[in-house]
């Protein structure tokens, strides 16, 4: 199985008039910015881009940080709109 990890994601709006309404980071993994329309979006992208940000860090050998793996059983937050 593989490791899953349990990454914390802020979201903020963005009001410069550009082209993107939301930008979410990570304080757990340093470059981590995936941007888009809405929150969703955001929360939908994000793990591919963590994914991939990791794989490019072991592909040049660079430094990956320690992360914190997710627990069993596996917990997260969701949004409801209400």
């Amino acid at each position: 199985m593989q490791t899953m990890y349990e990454l914390r994601i802020e979201i903020e709006e963005l009001n410069d008039g550009g082209d993107w309404k939301y930008m979410g980071t990570s304080p757990d993994l340093e470059g981590l910015l995936v941007v888009g329309d809405s929150v969703e979006e955001i929360l939908a992208q994000a793990p591919g881009v963590a994914q991939a940000l990791i794989e490019t860090l072991r592909d040049h050998n660079q430094p990956i940080p320690t992360l914190p793996k997710a627990g069993r059983p596996l917990r997260t937050h969701i949004l409801v709109p209400a």
